[in-house]
């Protein structure tokens, strides 16, 4: 019977501190998701292509209820801004995000995908990713300070 106890009591603590594969905790996804955030890097296929990003100053913004904001400045130098929905899904596993439009995001990559695979969510981290004909695609963005 103790044994049984002690086996109930590592799964549900295993359950109920599910993480993300890079950092953070699941059951906190929301309330950490919900702010300013500003891409830092892209990665593809596991390597740094940061240098290859074709937007600048690319700003998500989840707001409580579920709207959603991003901002831009393309190579043109033109602004970009426009709106949408936001969900996290699967577990916790999945961010959703419904925008009003597509971005290039590197000469080879134009971004239509609407689910994202979160690998890190902290306080100060949300990474994620998605698939393409041309492999996984990071975008690693760092929360940014209230003022």
């Amino acid at each position: 019977m103790k044994n049984l106890s002690l086996f109930v009591l590592t799964v549900v603590l295993a359950v109920s501190c599910a993480k993300y594969p890079e950092g953070g905790l699941r059951k906190l996804a929301k309330g950490h998701i919900m702010g300013e955030w500003k891409m830092n890097a892209y990665f593809m296929n596991g390597f740094d292509y940061s240098d290859t990003v074709l937007v600048q100053n690319f700003i998500e913004t989840f707001n409580e209820g579920g709207t959603f904001e991003r901002a831009y400045i393309d190579t043109a130098g033109a602004y970009h801004s426009y709106g949408g929905g936001w969900d996290i899904a699967g577990e916790r596993t999945v961010l959703k995000i419904f925008a009003d439009s597509t971005y290039k995001l590197t000469p080879m990559v134009n971004n239509t995908a609407t689910n994202f695979t979160i690998d890190r969510l902290t306080k100060e981290d949300l990474w994620y990713s998605f698939e393409s004909s041309n492999g996984t695609h990071q975008l690693r963005l760092a929360r940014l300070n209230k003022e």
